[in-house]
């Protein structure tokens, strides 16, 4: 491996640690859930590593907790295994080469939407990135095979995020902090949908004012990503 994937994979190690303590701290992930990122020029994959026999913190994430996987699944460095769901990860990056990072996460109001038949819309003008909508894998079972991870990439389509029946969700973006931030804005978004939702009607943002990215007018993708990224990595260090 050259000193570059070394300098590279060292970086994302720290960035997929902040990532992971910044979604339990959004209560997206407890003992389960797992963020990735695509190693640059590689078909290597770092992911957070199965911690579930150390029953650890995930509070207490360090880059140490992350391996390093193939598109196949293995581990090809760290001293844990990938995840048991790892080719939710691999297949979506084998469909998808624009994905520069994968999360998947538990979060309950997101899920409850998995259940019904109301989708999930843009109500919230930090979540307009999912203004394509937000599909259904109709299934509850782990991911824990390629022929499965397969499906859930053919579902996903080239859309940002999907929702895993009675599961979970699973978010894909360019960056682990643009994936971080939507995913933490997703399940946001769809707790102020529930609260509308009993209040009255619930009217979605107008795609006249989204931007071609599906960013709210007057958004960068830099400010919507980095403000909020470096706001809640500095809150976690705290």
């Amino acid at each position: 491996m050259s000193s570059n994937n070394t300098e590279a994979i060292a970086v994302l190690k720290e960035k997929i640690a902040t990532s992971t303590r910044i979604l339990v701290r959004e209560r997206l992930i407890g003992p389960f859930g797992h963020p990735s990122a695509r190693i640059p020029g590689t078909d290597l994959v770092a992911v957070l590593g199965h911690t579930h026999d150390d029953v650890k913190d995930l509070a207490e994430t360090e880059p140490s907790d992350v391996v390093v996987m193939d598109l196949d699944g293995e581990v090809v460095e760290g001293s844990m295994d990938a995840p048991g769901e790892r080719f939710m990860h691999t297949e979506i990056y084998r469909a998808r080469p624009d994905v520069g990072a994968v999360i998947h996460a538990h979060p309950m109001h997101c899920i409850a939407f998995s259940m019904t038949d109301v989708p999930l819309a843009p109500v919230w003008h930090l979540c307009t990135l999912f203004a394509d909508g937000v599909p259904v894998y109709d299934s509850a079972v782990q991911i824990d095979n390629p022929e499965r991870g397969q499906a859930v990439a053919a579902a996903l389509t080239d859309r940002k995020g999907i929702l895993l029946k009675g599961h979970g969700l699973t978010v894909v973006g360019s960056s682990i902090e643009e994936t971080t931030v939507s995913a933490v804005n997703l399940e946001r978004s769809a707790r102020l949908q529930i609260m509308a939702r009993g209040l009255g009607t619930v009217e979605s943002i107008d795609r006249s004012e989204l931007t071609d990215e599906l960013l709210t007018d007057g958004l960068t993708l830099e400010e919507y990503t980095h403000t909020q990224w470096d706001y809640w990595a500095m809150e976690i260090a705290r």
